[in-house]
């Protein structure tokens, strides 16, 4: 999967730009508050059909302007189009308009690092939940609607829940419809732990030098295994009188966790910034490997300022372990941080202008 052409509209600083990029490395450079991760954000919007950084798409407009748009043309002929307003946003896929976005997200499918990912490993369950389902989301539609499902049951279930009058049998029918619904996505979660943990423990020893094991431990109470549906009931059943009492849903998938561990210990009591970064940095990577190994193609890859705060060494090694079929795109304030003989192009980013030139050996 690769982009080949990027124009963009009044995308925040990034006015009018029309890009044409490199099917393998491309290397954004310029200072700080320049435009950079602008560019990258707007490749990710294009995967996930939101911002990583705002809530509110209407701040992605250029000042003073109605609208933004970002137009693509992928490798396999799709055509991609976004256009942003202050009254919403509408898609579209080869001219054709797109009513739901999870029939828009993975026709692009973008995996990101950008420095706030470091945050993964310390912020909130539900930090963690939102990012690994996102990315599970551009993998499988099918993952989308079982998630939007599940989302607008316990919604109507913790709405009762707070309603003057609870009828125990409609409670009881929300709590069945909210267990079908569940059973699924804790098998996908847990088949993904499970999956991405070899690519992650043999990225980061190679990228560390060490022999530490890596786990991704998914956190849910009842396993994807034997009776799911009796175990979950009864889950609920145990917690029906607390539901009642605090006049909400207390358990289910969306109360799960996901926990980074390095030789059995979790990672945020024992591994140091640096040592969070390099897991990132694999967990990233592994993404790549997992992607590539379900739909046989790669993802594209942004690195957003990774390399400034690695030494010479680490920077090498994570450019050569990069797939050369893949497209990757990484931002820098310096060239001499990319150190690399590919062939690739060069875009230097001021005051929203990108000049776009052929690039050989940084």
């Amino acid at each position: 999967m690769k982009i080949h052409n990027l124009r963009l509209r009044q995308f925040r600083n990034l006015n009018n730009v029309s890009l044409k990029f490199h099917s393998g490395l491309n290397v954004i450079v310029g200072d700080n508050g320049q435009g950079k991760t602008n560019l990258v954000e707007s490749l990710v919007f294009l995967s996930s059909g939101r911002s990583f950084r705002v809530a509110d798409d209407s701040l992605l407009i250029h000042t003073a302007k109605e609208f933004a748009s970002i137009d693509a043309d992928l490798d396999n002929s799709t055509q991609l189009k976004v256009v942003i307003s202050d009254k919403g946003k509408y898609m579209q896929i080869n001219q054709n308009t797109v009513k739901k976005l999870s029939d828009f997200m993975g026709q692009c499918n973008v995996v990101l690092f950008s420095p706030d990912d470091l945050n993964f490993i310390s912020d909130t369950p539900r930090r963690r939940r939102h990012d690994i389902d996102l990315e599970l989301g551009k993998m499988s539609n099918q993952y989308i609607g079982l998630l939007s499902s599940y989302n607008k049951l316990l919604t109507e279930r913790n709405a009762h829940l707070k309603s003057n009058s609870v009828d125990y049998d409609y409670l009881e029918i929300l709590t069945d419809q909210l267990i079908k619904s569940e059973e699924p996505i804790i098998c996908i979660r847990e088949k993904f732990s499970r999956e991405i943990i070899p690519y992650i423990s043999e990225i980061y020893q190679k990228l560390t030098g060490t022999e530490a094991l890596v786990s991704l431990e998914y956190k849910s109470p009842v396993s994807c295994d034997g009776d799911i549906s009796s175990k979950l009931l009864q889950r609920m059943r145990d917690s029906l009188q607390r539901d009642i009492e605090t006049r909400m849903t207390n358990v289910g998938i969306h109360r799960d966790d996901f926990i980074f561990k390095v030789d059995g210990s979790p990672v945020l009591h024992v591994a140091s910034q640096g040592q969070r970064r390099m897991l990132m940095i694999a967990y990233k990577l592994a993404l790549v490997e997992l992607i590539h190994k379900q739909s046989k193609t790669y993802p594209i890859l942004c690195l957003d300022d990774l390399f400034s705060e690695l030494d010479s060494g680490r920077r090498k090694s994570v450019v050569e372990m990069l797939p050369d079929a893949m497209q990757v795109f990484i931002t820098t304030t310096d060239l001499s941080f990319i150190i690399t003989d590919r062939d690739h192009y060069v875009f230097e980013v001021e005051s929203g202008q990108v000049r776009q030139k052929l690039g050989g050996s940084v």
